[in-house]
């Protein structure tokens, strides 16, 4: 029976059903729905502020990378070890150069067999093993080209600057800051220290970037520097504000918008005016 078509079929086809699909659908929804309400901000804005020849709003450019880690993190829970098992026994005699090659001719055309060759191609029995051998390489020269994307110091003060310079900015930067200080000393926190953390330093204005960027240090382990007074903000908080603040090219409601769709911060609830009944 492993030889047959049909067990062929069977086999592929056993990898449809996954465990993630309800939550992967309500992820799916809450991404759409926060870019949609990013991009009719962006577009009322523009609308109202921009020219409309040459300043084009962005339109949400962080959806398209949260639905391929959506994508990731769905296909992640297929159940794939049976076939993957009955690949590697129909392929134990074909030489390893051929091996994924000879399960494409025998999964069926279409969504289903690239679907399930997919997988399989990532399976130990069916990689090169130079290529294994080169990965650990390319995992350390991409963490240090990650490393060298950090922001440095002049960067950050020109960012600073400008974001003073936008309505709103100067507040919505404490507040981001404000708000992960409360997260990092809240109970619902596993990590979180149990004596609590001082209160945060926040940015005082134009005259404060330079030294609230020397504050912006880190101990010999790598940690960020707590005083016991003052908790000096930590770097990786203020580069990712300022990356969200360069990303969406100084626009505070898109940057607040997509920082509350990361869970970053909290949405802010206006409150309705009171109405007054006449007698």
């Amino acid at each position: 029976m492993i030889h047959s078509d049909e067990k062929v079929r069977q086999m592929a086809r056993s990898l449809l059903p996954s465990k993630n699909r309800e939550a992967a659908r309500a992820a799916r929804r809450h991404i759409h729905r926060s870019a949609r309400k990013e991009a009719r901000q962006e577009l009322a804005t523009w609308m109202r502020f921009g020219d409309m020849e040459h300043d084009l709003p962005p339109f949400a450019p962080w959806e398209r990378p949260e639905i391929r880690l959506e994508v990731r993190w769905r296909r992640g829970g297929d159940k794939v070890n049976p076939f993957i098992r009955w690949a590697t026994a129909r392929t134990r005699e074909v030489r390893r150069e051929d091996r994924l090659s000879h399960v494409r001719r025998l999964l069926p055309q279409g969504v289903i067999g690239e679907h399930a060759l997919g997988h399989v191609e990532y399976a130990k029995a069916f990689r090169d093993p130079v290529l294994d051998a080169w990965r650990p390489l390319q995992w350390v020269r991409w963490e240090m080209n990650r490393k060298g994307h950090r922001m440095d110091r002049g960067e950050l003060a020109q960012l600073l600057r400008a974001l003073l310079m936008e309505p709103d900015g100067h507040r919505t930067f404490n507040r981001f800051l404000r708000e992960r200080r409360a997260w990092a000393s809240s109970p619902r926190n596993p990590e979180s220290w149990s004596r609590g953390l001082p209160p945060h330093r926040p940015l005082l204005g134009a005259h404060d970037i330079l030294p609230f960027l020397d504050t912006l240090k880190l101990d010999a382990r790598g940690n960020n520097v707590r005083a016991r007074e003052q908790q000096e903000p930590p770097t990786q908080w203020v580069q990712l504000f300022l990356r969200r603040f360069k990303d969406h090219r100084g626009h505070i409601p898109s940057v607040r918008a997509a920082l509350e769709a990361e869970g970053l911060m909290e949405p802010v609830v206006t409150a309705r005016p009171r109405q007054v009944h006449g007698r």
